[in-house]
C-alpha cells in the first residue's frame, strides 16, 4: 500500500513538472513573438465640416448672426479591451489647411444632431481628448480601450467641407509585461526541467 502511494506520488510529481515546463516554454514563446511582431493597420476616412448658418440681423443694427459648428464622424473607431496590455500608437494626418481634427469619446455624439452621414455639433459642446484647434496637420495619440469618433473644425464658411483624414495604428505588447512574462516563463522552464531531472534520478 505504501509502495502504491509512493508510485502515485511520483507520477503526480512527474505530471506537475511536465506541466510547469510546458507553461514556461509557452510563456517564453508568446512573449518573444509579442516583442518581435507588431499589429498594424491604416485607413483613410472623410471628415465633414458643417457649413455656418446665417440669420439676418435687425434692420437698425444691420449685423447678421453667424453660427458655426464642428463636425463629428458617424463611424466609430474602436480600440478593443485586449489593447490594455499593449502599447498602441495612432497617427492621424490630413493635408487640408485651415482645418483641424480632434478625438472624442463616441458617447459625445449625444450632444450633437445627426445629419446625413455625420453629426453637427455646436462649437465647444463636446470634450476633446486629443488633437483640436492647436493640432497642425497631425496627431500622435496613445489611446486606452474604448470607442471614439473624429471631430473636425476650422474654417468658418457657409458651405459643407469634406476632406480626407489618414490614420494608422501600431500595437505591440507593453515592454514591461513582455519582460515579466519572459522572466516568469524562464523561471518556470528551469524549475520544470529541474523537477523532471530529479524524478528521473529517483
Amino acid at each position: 500500500m505504501e509502495r502504491l502511494g509512493r508510485k502515485l506520488g511520483d507520477q503526480m510529481n512527474k505530471y506537475i513538472s511536465i506541466s510547469i515546463t510546458i507553461i514556461g516554454l509557452l510563456m517564453l514563446i508568446i512573449s518573444s513573438l509579442a516583442v518581435t511582431n507588431n499589429l498594424s493597420d491604416s485607413e483613410s476616412v472623410d471628415a465633414m465640416l458643417p457649413p455656418c448658418t446665417v440669420e439676418e440681423g435687425l434692420p437698425l443694427v444691420g449685423e447678421d448672426d453667424v453660427t458655426c459648428y464642428w463636425g463629428m464622424s458617424e463611424e466609430i473607431l474602436e480600440i478593443p479591451s485586449e489593447a490594455i496590455a499593449a502599447d498602441v500608437d495612432v497617427q492621424i494626418s490630413w493635408q487640408k489647411s485651415g482645418v483641424w481634427i480632434g478625438i472624442t469619446k463616441a458617447t459625445e455624439a449625444e450632444k450633437c444632431e445627426l445629419k446625413t452621414d455625420y453629426y453637427e455639433c455646436e462649437k465647444d459642446s463636446v470634450t476633446l481628448i486629443a488633437g483640436g484647434p492647436t493640432s497642425n496637420g497631425e496627431i500622435i495619440w496613445n489611446p486606452s480601450p474604448g470607442e471614439y469618433r473624429f471631430v473636425a473644425g476650422g474654417d468658418d464658411t457657409q458651405t459643407l467641407q469634406q476632406f480626407a483624414v489618414d490614420w494608422e495604428y501600431e500595437a505591440s505588447l507593453k515592454s514591461g509585461l513582455a519582460i515579466t512574462m519572459m522572466v516568469i516563463g524562464g523561471a518556470l522552464l528551469i524549475t520544470g526541467a529541474f523537477l523532471i531531472y530529479q524524478n528521473r534520478n529517483k
